[in-house]
């Protein structure tokens, strides 16, 4: 990319960025395709694709594709969840499946436990959940992988994990972790602990991997294609790579959210430290601030007005204040 090109790509993803939200219809033609990943990089999931069976679409193509075995609702939460009920998306995937044009239909997923819980609870028809799950998130207390994949076994939900390379952050983890990891088995890549740590979930029917290079995707297919779950041995190990990112000086926030209902201006200061939390351990600041710009959702930190009702409410005292300038100034 020369540096013409790289200019004006920037500056296209600071304005998909300013939008806040973006839908895309989507064709699967370069176009969109394009327009969607950067979307999808700059806004996450407040950037949704919407591609549908509709009069617009040539009907000898509808023929011939017969029909989609998988169907996904992308990225539901409590952001737009009234949406989906809005627009009367639930009982369209019911007759796109009644007509034989979908064969199962499930959703992706990027918030609590509880609301998927809820979300499963009323719409006892879905078929499948799609979730992110790596061992550095497992027990996360904003993202809630484990809370989220128990609540969709606890349904009969089978999983389709996506992230288990969190971005590839895993791939390439910090010391102490690639320690633990050639430690235990020096041939080993650092991305097939992570993709077997997921793969090795009862509960998981599939895995997305993101592949770059024929050499990672000769790395997964030596160790999937013949798949062996982790031993007892190597939980162990997963468990102590765990405990290493654990061991970085992090913002010590329990994503209680006792600091939000009161605040003023509505920032979402959990989900803000949760970002400078991954910034602190894997120092990919192009990333971090990437998911600054969507993750958090609400007010900016450079929002606050000081008011210290967030540190008055927070049980475990932290410089709230202080530490939301830290991170204004780091992304901002």
């Amino acid at each position: 990319m020369t540096s013409e090109t790289r200019e004006k790509y920037e500056h296209f993803k600071d304005y998909i960025k300013g939008l806040g939200s973006l839908g895309v219809a989507f064709s699967a033609g370069v176009d969109s395709t394009f327009l969607l990943k950067v979307g999808h990089d700059v806004l996450g999931p407040k950037c949704v694709a919407f591609s549908g069976i509709s009069p617009s679409f040539p009907k000898k193509e509808q023929e011939e594709a017969g029909y989609f075995d998988f169907y996904l609702l992308h990225a539901l939460g409590e952001d737009n969840l009234a949406n989906y009920e809005k627009y009367g998306l639930w009982d369209y995937v019911k007759e796109l499946k009644s007509e034989g044009k979908i064969k199962h239909y499930g959703i992706s997923f990027h918030d609590t436990a509880a609301l998927l819980d809820e979300i499963l609870t009323d719409h006892p028809d879905i078929e499948f959940v799609q979730l992110q799950i790596n061992y550095a998130d497992w027990e996360d207390k904003s993202i809630q992988s484990k809370k989220c994949y128990d609540v969709a076994t606890k349904h009969g939900k089978p999983v389709i994990v996506m992230e288990p390379v969190k971005g590839g952050t895993l791939a390439n983890p910090p010391e102490p972790v690639l320690k633990v990891l050639r430690d235990a088995d020096p041939a080993a890549s650092p991305a097939s602990w992570a993709i077997r740590f997921v793969a090795s979930l009862p509960n998981v029917m599939m895995v997305l991997s993101g592949m770059s290079n024929v050499e990672q995707m000769d790395d997964n297919l030596s160790f999937m294609k013949d798949f062996e779950p982790l031993t007892a041995d190597e939980e162990k190990v997963i468990d102590d790579a765990r405990t290493a990112l654990n061991s970085f000086d992090t913002i010590k926030c329990t994503a209680c959210h006792y600091c939000t209902p009161g605040c003023p201006v509505e920032m979402h200061i959990p989900e803000i430290f949760a970002v400078m939390n991954d910034y602190k351990i894997y120092g990919d600041l192009a990333s971090a601030k990437d998911q600054y710009g969507w993750r958090p959702g609400g007010p900016k930190a450079s929002a606050c007005i000081e008011c210290g009702q967030c540190e008055n409410a927070c049980p475990q005292k932290l410089p709230i204040i202080n530490l939301l300038k830290e991170v204004a100034a780091t992304f901002e």
